[in-house]
């Protein structure tokens, strides 16, 4: 299976020179259908001689599906109408009883999701069978439920005409992750058109951040921001969070950030509203202890003062 870093097999030159031995051979040619009911080939349709980017998501996911998918959106927009042009995103439902081409369609509209990118089902058989030559599978962790959905959370980018294949974290800095899919991938065909190319410029420096910087750069920053209101247009996923701690109880926001689902199951009605206003998109239950939860506010605090600092 794919795993690891770049990787490029021994004796198949990058250029393409020579093919690539991860072919017709190695991956599944199984048939998936596309959120318009489409029938296509994962080989021959969808990754042959292509630059791709492949997840495993379910729209019921209350968690991770979320923010990896707006993360992903970040990218997409990043590389702008490259992609479905010479990049390729692929997001593959595993919860293929569920989610039904229209199922899809609707998570796509949640997300403002850009024309060439294309999201999937199919047959279970035939999507756990492409999770494990992705290196992405994960067996059932709770043998008493096996309703209990739990997945691999990353990405696969990779050049199927080189074979260069990486599995990456959906969390990635989107500068660098557009940056490697956009001209890393494509041996700088195409003039990279991402600022901060390099880690050492990137927005994201983890070792130098605060732990509440630290969870809302890597957790919250796929659909929030703070210190920048008045920024929200039409394809916002979330508020910007300037003086929230102001405006909402404090209480309230550490029930908000310690259990989201159970507030919104509960009906609360500020719950309900941001719900409502941000296109139906719950937010999902992070598993923020205690002192994580404070740690975020805190780094809200300090970002709404380092904003109000600049008036």
């Amino acid at each position: 299976m794919l795993t690891g870093i770049w990787w490029t097999a021994p004796g198949h030159a990058a250029n393409g020179s020579q093919a690539s031995p991860w072919g017709a051979n190695y991956f599944p040619n199984v048939p998936l259908v596309t959120q318009d009911h489409k029938t296509v080939r994962f080989f021959d349709d969808l990754i042959k001689g292509k630059v791709v980017v492949i997840n495993f998501i379910f729209t019921g996911c209350s968690a991770a599906c979320g923010m990896e998918t707006a993360r992903l959106r970040q990218v997409q927009d990043l590389l702008g109408d490259r992609v479905g042009k010479d990049v390729f995103f692929y997001s593959i439902s595993i919860d293929p009883e569920n989610d039904t081409p229209e199922a899809l369609k609707a998570y796509m509209a949640k997300f403002n999701v850009a024309p060439g990118w294309t999201f999937l089902t199919g047959k279970q058989k035939d999507i756990d069978l492409l999770r494990a030559r992705l290196g992405l599978y994960m067996p059932p962790i709770n043998k008493d439920n096996p309703g209990v959905i739990d997945h691999d959370l990353a990405v696969i980018v990779g050049n199927q005409l080189t074979g260069r294949w990486q599995k990456a974290s959906p969390m990635e800095n989107p500068e660098v992750l557009a940056t490697q899919v956009g001209s890393w991938l494509s041996n700088w065909k195409v003039p990279p058109k991402v600022a901060n190319p390099k880690y050492e410029n990137a927005p994201v420096r983890l070792p130098t951040l605060s732990k509440g910087e630290e969870l809302f750069r890597t957790r919250c920053v796929t659909c929030h921001t703070v210190g920048q209101p008045g920024t929200e247009t039409a394809k916002s996923i979330g508020p910007d969070l300037t003086h929230v701690t102001r405006v909402r109880q404090r209480g309230w926001l550490v029930r908000w950030l310690k259990e989201p689902d159970a507030v919104l199951a509960a009906k609360d009605p500020i719950a309900v509203s941001l719900y409502e206003k941000y296109n139906k998109l719950a937010m999902p239950n992070l598993k923020l202890s205690e002192a994580d939860v404070e740690a975020v506010l805190s780094f809200l605090e300090q970002g709404s003062a380092a904003f109000q600092a600049k008036k």
